[in-house]
């Protein structure tokens, strides 16, 4: 039997054929899984969508009628007595007089004669005042006034308590919504894909135009919907409101209730 002899220079390019093939294929799905890895995909901008409700105070609804009395002896009940105690009167000392009079003055009056004592008058008083008065008051005046005081009238210009915004808002000329535009351009609307509620408060002066707007209520996590709210305000316009036939100053709160949907 023959034997062939392997030629080893044959054997040594077989093996390095392998090698440098199974390099290759592994540098090849290497690449593949890093070219997967770094694929970026293009995004759209995000959209939002938000609802505004606007929350207005309702007048606050009548008191319950009182309860009805109960069931019972239709009788009225008697009044009890009270027991007033007499007033001790306290005794006078009798002193001797040095002289007697001649004459005794008599102590009736003649029925034709009137007193001209008012019931509740002082010494001193003016015919026609009010009885329980102060002695040089005038006549007329008030019973506690001061004396030489002048009587003031209510200005109706003054601020008195707030107005419920829905009666504000019946003389509105101008009250737009707050811009959508700026809205969705803050870190509430964009980001949190939250809502909220922000109360802004404010006052209308004489000619209609809004003045000391405030924050009253703060918009959760973001102050740039606090600063739009106010700014819509601010451009808010108004019929004069009237009292007495005179223009009056008015304040008011205005919740804006905000709702954002990703």
């Amino acid at each position: 039997m023959h034997y062939q002899q392997a030629d080893p220079v044959r054997r040594r390019r077989i093996m390095a054929a392998s090698v440098i093939s199974g390099s290759a294929t592994f540098a090849m799905l290497l690449f593949t899984w890093a070219a997967n890895k770094m694929d970026i995909t293009k995004v759209e901008a995000p959209t939002v969508d938000y609802i505004m409700v606007q929350m207005t105070q309702d007048e606050p609804p009548p008191p319950p009628p009182p309860p009805p009395p109960p069931a019972g002896d239709d009788s009225e009940p008697e009044e009890e007595e009270e027991d007033i105690p007499e007033e001790e009167v306290p005794e006078e000392e009798i002193v001797q007089p040095d002289e007697t009079p001649d004459k005794v003055p008599d102590a009736k009056k003649s029925p034709g004669k009137k007193s001209n004592k008012i019931p509740g008058g002082v010494p001193g008083g003016v015919p026609g005042g009010i009885p329980g008065g102060v002695v040089g008051g005038v006549l007329g005046g008030q019973l506690g006034g001061q004396l030489g005081g002048v009587a003031t009238k209510k200005d109706p210009a003054k601020v008195g308590a707030p107005e419920p915004i829905n009666v504000v808002k019946q003389n509105a000329i101008y009250d737009p919504d707050p811009d959508p535009k700026k809205l969705a351009g803050t870190k509430a609307f964009m980001f949190d894909k939250r809502g909220g509620t922000g109360k802004v408060k404010f006052c209308v002066d004489t000619n209609g135009h809004t003045t000391n707007v405030k924050t009253s209520k703060k918009f959760p996590g973001d102050p740039k919907v606090d600063q739009i709210l106010r700014d819509t305000v601010k451009t808010w316009r108004f019929k004069p409101f009237m009292a007495a036939g005179k223009k009056r100053k008015v304040c008011s709160e205005m919740a804006f209730k905000l709702e954002a949907k990703g």
